[in-house]
């Protein structure tokens, strides 16, 4: 089974992260908004050398671009992504003339230091994100600022019971375009509960419930952190879910440290990565620590089916689905309800995608996805 995101997109010719920017005020307010969330405002990124790692199809670029640093390069591996590229730039020649475009795989390419390096979406679809995070480190200079996402095994989680329902329409072998077709009906409704959904819908399933890549072990937050805390300290996230109440007068010496406090946090909110649409109050670390294995436990099982085949995965994926909606039922009852009713929908035996469509509690049920982390590198 072919784990690589870019290797798929490349397989298949394709590159199904495009968004509709028609209305490009809205998404420059999309993207300043997650900005400002993360620390960066417009006169940090003006005058510097920016890299943006995986850009995809360049849709979010533009924005940066138009922020006018003084250098800006796009590393990306995917041809068709590259093409898609300098299609869209057209259209945005007052921003994106002077852009850089490198045809590379990150792991690939030489180390030169930026001022910001970006990197949405990338390590989620690599067997090897730490490989990949220590090459990215290397890309920024001293004092410059790292921007990367990861997506986790609660957070991903609804989709990964989404995907459980595609692998019960879909046959192995049908085609792509077979795969999307079976697949969209059945979560169309669900995508159309997301106000912001900006991303085709197409795309998504191809992304999420269909392409290999995205059923491989996540990194998480606070492993991608641990794994850059030798040279880098948590700046911000997106969602803010870290707070830190320490006298600034206080974090001088050995107690400067942010990475800490940062995943400490993690581990207090993880549950509400659950249910993008509720906040509950923090919980006992240990407690979430154990919930998060239980959503690493089940993802695997569908992992393993995806490899061989053996419907008892999937009936051991489904004990595990009943479990976690026990477990939220207890401290967010409506986040249970959706989960529990997942799990009786889950019917190995006889599965049917309408009533998967049309689901009142699960339908709506999606988890916060990518959560955004920025880091600054020691001087």
């Amino acid at each position: 089974m072919n784990a690589s995101h870019l290797d798929f997109y490349m397989k298949y010719g394709i590159s199904p992260v495009r968004q509709d920017i028609s209305d490009l005020d809205r998404h420059f307010q999309r993207r300043g908004a997650l900005y400002r969330h993360l620390g960066i405002l417009p006169q940090h990124i003006a005058g510097r050398r920016v890299c943006e790692v995986g850009p995809g199809s360049g849709y979010n670029s533009v924005f940066t671009a138009s922020l006018q640093p003084s250098y800006y390069e796009l590393v990306e591996g995917n041809p068709t992504g590259i093409d898609n590229i300098r299609e869209l730039f057209r259209s945005y020649p007052q921003w994106t003339a002077d852009i850089a475009i490198t045809a590379s795989r990150i792991e690939a390419f030489p180390p030169k230091p930026f001022d910001f390096v970006f990197c949405e979406g990338l390590l989620s679809g690599v067997p090897n994100p730490e490989a990949v995070l220590n090459v990215l480190a290397a890309c920024v200079a001293p004092g410059g600022t790292l921007v990367i996402t990861c997506v986790d095994h609660l957070s991903h989680f609804p989709e990964t019971i989404r995907r459980v329902f595609g692998d019960l329409v879909i046959a192995q072998d049908d085609d792509l375009d077979t795969k999307v077709s079976k697949i969209l009906p059945m979560v169309e409704s669900h995508l159309q509960t997301l106000k912001g959904m900006s991303r085709r819908l197409d795309d998504w399933v191809i992304d999420n419930l269909i392409h290999p890549g995205s059923i491989i072990p996540l990194i998480n937050f606070p492993e991608a952190v641990a794994v850059l805390a030798h040279d880098f300290q948590f700046l911000a996230s997106s969602p803010h879910f870290v707070q830190d109440w320490r006298w600034y007068k206080d974090i001088v010496g050995a107690d400067c440290d942010f990475n800490i406090n940062a995943i400490e946090q993690y581990w207090a909110n993880a549950h509400n990565l659950m249910d993008f649409r509720r906040r509950v109050p923090v919980r006992d670390p240990d407690a979430n620590m154990r919930l998060y294995d239980l959503c690493t436990t089940a993802r695997a099982c569908v992992e393993r089916f995806e490899h061989d085949g053996n419907r008892q995965h999937l009936a051991e994926f489904r004990t595990l689905l009943q479990e976690i909606a026990d477990n939220f039922l207890a401290f967010s009852p409506e986040t249970g309800a959706a989960l529990a009713e997942a799990a009786e929908a889950l019917d190995l035996e006889a599965f049917d995608p309408k009533k998967a469509a049309s689901l009142q509690h699960f339908s709506g049920l999606f988890g916060c996805g990518t959560q955004y982390i920025s880091l600054t590198r020691g001087r």
